[in-house]
């Protein structure tokens, strides 16, 4: 069964759902303070829609744009305003996109 929407997420569901391992993830966490994952007392992470979203973003300039880890940090800090989604209903969008493409990608490999 899958999970709703809005619900929280492992970092091995992340992990699948984007394409990223997850030592990637957990080095991220490191070097970008936006990402709050959620810790709980065994130490699992448990990611959000609008972290999944902003590691999809990370994603998209490092793989897409070629920037490093440092150009990415120097890209958030200067365009602020232009990395923060204009809305929650543009997030939601986004995120339901998102897991389509995944779905279509899991329908395909399954064949």
């Amino acid at each position: 069964m899958d999970k709703e929407t809005g619900a929280y997420k492992t970092i091995g569901e992340v992990s699948k759902e984007i394409s990223v391992p997850a030592h990637i993830l957990r080095f991220w966490e490191n070097k970008f303070d936006r990402l709050k994952v959620i810790k709980r007392k065994n130490s699992h992470r448990y990611y959000n829609k609008e972290d999944i979203l902003f590691l999809i973003f990370i994603k998209k300039l490092i793989n897409e744009d070629g920037l490093t880890i440092q150009g990415v940090q120097r890209h958030l800090k200067k365009n602020k305003k232009i990395t923060e989604f204009s809305s929650t209903k543009e997030k939601d969008y986004l995120y339901i996109l998102n897991e389509i493409k995944n779905d279509i990608n899991n329908i395909i490999n399954n064949k």
